[in-house]
Protein backbone atom coordinates (compact mmCIF):
# COMPACT_ATOMS: atom_id res chain seq x y z
CA UNK A 1 0.00 0.00 0.00
CA UNK A 2 1.44 3.31 -1.09
CA UNK A 3 1.15 6.25 1.28
CA UNK A 4 0.30 9.52 -0.44
CA UNK A 5 1.28 12.66 1.42
CA UNK A 6 -0.90 15.72 1.47
CA UNK A 7 0.47 19.11 0.33
CA UNK A 8 0.47 20.24 3.97
CA UNK A 9 2.61 17.26 5.03
CA UNK A 10 5.00 17.88 2.13
CA UNK A 11 5.35 21.55 3.11
CA UNK A 12 6.04 20.57 6.72
CA UNK A 13 8.72 18.18 5.49
CA UNK A 14 10.18 20.94 3.28
CA UNK A 15 10.38 23.42 6.16
CA UNK A 16 11.99 20.78 8.37
CA UNK A 17 14.52 19.94 5.64
CA UNK A 18 15.25 23.64 5.13
CA UNK A 19 16.04 24.11 8.85
CA UNK A 20 18.12 20.93 8.96
CA UNK A 21 20.05 22.00 5.88
CA UNK A 22 20.89 25.36 7.47
CA UNK A 23 22.13 23.67 10.68
CA UNK A 24 24.21 21.11 8.78
CA UNK A 25 25.71 23.83 6.61
CA UNK A 26 26.70 25.85 9.69
CA UNK A 27 28.19 22.81 11.45
CA UNK A 28 30.07 21.88 8.27
CA UNK A 29 31.41 25.40 7.95
CA UNK A 30 32.72 25.30 11.52
CA UNK A 31 34.30 21.85 11.02
CA UNK A 32 35.91 22.74 7.69
CA UNK A 33 37.12 26.03 9.18
CA UNK A 34 38.73 24.18 12.08
CA UNK A 35 40.40 21.70 9.72
CA UNK A 36 41.65 24.52 7.49
CA UNK A 37 42.94 26.44 10.52
CA UNK A 38 44.82 23.36 11.73
CA UNK A 39 46.33 22.83 8.30
CA UNK A 40 47.33 26.51 8.07
CA UNK A 41 48.97 26.23 11.48
CA UNK A 42 50.91 23.15 10.35
CA UNK A 43 51.88 24.91 7.14
CA UNK A 44 53.30 27.78 9.16
CA UNK A 45 54.98 25.80 11.97
CA UNK A 46 56.48 22.79 10.18
CA UNK A 47 59.89 23.34 8.63
CA UNK A 48 60.31 20.12 6.60
CA UNK A 49 59.71 20.81 2.90
CA UNK A 50 57.85 17.60 2.03
CA UNK A 51 55.54 17.90 4.99
CA UNK A 52 54.78 21.51 4.03
CA UNK A 53 54.05 20.43 0.47
CA UNK A 54 51.74 17.68 1.72
CA UNK A 55 49.91 20.01 4.11
CA UNK A 56 49.57 22.69 1.42
CA UNK A 57 48.17 20.11 -1.01
CA UNK A 58 45.72 18.83 1.59
CA UNK A 59 44.59 22.37 2.41
CA UNK A 60 44.00 23.05 -1.28
CA UNK A 61 41.99 19.85 -1.59
CA UNK A 62 39.85 20.73 1.44
CA UNK A 63 39.05 24.11 -0.12
CA UNK A 64 38.49 22.55 -3.57
CA UNK A 65 36.18 19.81 -2.32
CA UNK A 66 34.20 21.60 0.35
CA UNK A 67 34.44 25.25 -0.71
CA UNK A 68 31.68 25.12 -3.35
CA UNK A 69 29.27 23.94 -0.67
CA UNK A 70 29.48 27.32 1.01
CA UNK A 71 29.53 29.57 -2.03
CA UNK A 72 25.97 28.66 -2.95
CA UNK A 73 23.28 30.44 -1.04
CA UNK A 74 21.06 28.41 1.21
CA UNK A 75 18.30 26.75 -0.72
CA UNK A 76 15.11 28.24 0.50
CA UNK A 77 11.69 27.21 -0.55
CA UNK A 78 10.27 29.84 -2.86
CA UNK A 79 6.67 30.82 -2.16
CA UNK A 80 5.67 29.96 -5.74
CA UNK A 81 7.59 26.66 -5.75
CA UNK A 82 5.69 23.53 -4.77
CA UNK A 83 7.11 21.88 -1.66
CA UNK A 84 7.59 18.63 -3.54
CA UNK A 85 9.94 20.37 -5.98
CA UNK A 86 11.95 21.86 -3.13
CA UNK A 87 12.31 18.45 -1.47
CA UNK A 88 13.30 16.79 -4.74
CA UNK A 89 15.85 19.50 -5.47
CA UNK A 90 17.26 19.30 -1.95
CA UNK A 91 17.77 15.53 -2.11
CA UNK A 92 19.18 15.69 -5.63
CA UNK A 93 21.68 18.39 -4.63
CA UNK A 94 22.71 16.30 -1.63
CA UNK A 95 23.24 13.28 -3.89
CA UNK A 96 25.30 15.28 -6.37
CA UNK A 97 27.40 16.82 -3.60
CA UNK A 98 28.18 13.41 -2.07
CA UNK A 99 29.12 11.97 -5.46
CA UNK A 100 31.29 14.99 -6.26
CA UNK A 101 33.26 14.54 -3.05
CA UNK A 102 33.43 10.77 -3.49
CA UNK A 103 34.77 11.02 -7.02
CA UNK A 104 37.50 13.45 -5.98
CA UNK A 105 38.38 12.02 -2.58
CA UNK A 106 41.53 10.31 -3.76
CA UNK A 107 43.05 13.70 -4.54
CA UNK A 108 44.08 13.62 -0.87
CA UNK A 109 46.55 10.78 -1.58
CA UNK A 110 49.43 12.99 -2.88
CA UNK A 111 49.26 15.12 0.28
CA UNK A 112 49.29 12.06 2.51
CA UNK A 113 52.21 10.60 0.54
CA UNK A 114 54.18 13.85 0.74
CA UNK A 115 53.69 14.11 4.50
CA UNK A 116 54.61 10.49 5.03
CA UNK A 117 57.64 10.80 2.73
CA UNK A 118 58.77 13.95 4.56
CA UNK A 119 58.61 12.25 7.92
CA UNK A 120 60.40 9.19 6.55
CA UNK A 121 63.23 11.39 5.25
CA UNK A 122 63.51 13.00 8.68
CA UNK A 123 63.97 9.57 10.28
CA UNK A 124 66.52 8.46 7.67
CA UNK A 125 68.58 11.64 8.12
CA UNK A 126 68.29 11.28 11.88
CA UNK A 127 67.40 14.95 12.34
CA UNK A 128 64.41 14.31 14.56
CA UNK A 129 63.61 11.36 16.73
CA UNK A 130 60.11 12.56 17.61
CA UNK A 131 58.86 12.70 14.01
CA UNK A 132 58.21 9.09 13.13
CA UNK A 133 56.51 7.78 10.03
CA UNK A 134 55.66 4.13 10.51
CA UNK A 135 54.31 2.40 7.39
CA UNK A 136 51.19 1.28 9.25
CA UNK A 137 50.19 4.94 9.66
CA UNK A 138 50.17 5.43 5.90
CA UNK A 139 48.23 2.19 5.43
CA UNK A 140 45.74 3.22 8.11
CA UNK A 141 45.24 6.54 6.29
CA UNK A 142 44.70 4.71 3.00
CA UNK A 143 42.18 2.33 4.57
CA UNK A 144 40.35 5.25 6.19
CA UNK A 145 40.21 7.02 2.82
CA UNK A 146 38.69 3.94 1.18
CA UNK A 147 36.12 3.61 3.98
CA UNK A 148 35.18 7.28 3.62
CA UNK A 149 34.85 6.72 -0.14
CA UNK A 150 32.35 3.92 0.50
CA UNK A 151 30.52 6.05 3.09
CA UNK A 152 30.02 8.89 0.61
CA UNK A 153 28.72 6.38 -1.93
CA UNK A 154 26.21 5.05 0.59
CA UNK A 155 25.15 8.59 1.50
CA UNK A 156 24.58 9.39 -2.19
CA UNK A 157 22.46 6.26 -2.59
CA UNK A 158 20.44 7.19 0.49
CA UNK A 159 19.83 10.69 -0.89
CA UNK A 160 18.62 9.12 -4.17
CA UNK A 161 16.32 6.76 -2.23
CA UNK A 162 14.97 9.71 -0.22
CA UNK A 163 14.29 11.62 -3.44
CA UNK A 164 12.51 8.63 -4.98
CA UNK A 165 10.51 8.08 -1.79
CA UNK A 166 9.33 11.69 -1.86
CA UNK A 167 8.24 11.23 -5.47
CA UNK A 168 6.39 8.00 -4.68
CA UNK A 169 4.72 9.35 -1.56
CA UNK A 170 3.54 12.41 -3.48
CA UNK A 171 1.73 10.08 -5.83
CA UNK A 172 3.70 10.61 -9.02
CA UNK A 173 6.93 9.62 -10.66
CA UNK A 174 9.36 11.86 -12.48
CA UNK A 175 11.99 10.33 -14.72
CA UNK A 176 15.63 11.06 -13.90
Amino acid sequence: MQVVLTPGQLCTMARSRERLSARVRLASLVAIGAIAAGLLYDLYRVDQLWIRVGVAWTLCMVVYLFGPTFENKLWQADASEPCIRFLEREHEERRRHYLRIRNRLFLFVPGILACWFGRALTIIKGTSVSASAPPWLFLASAIALVLVWFAFGEAAEKAARDRDEIRRSAGYSISD
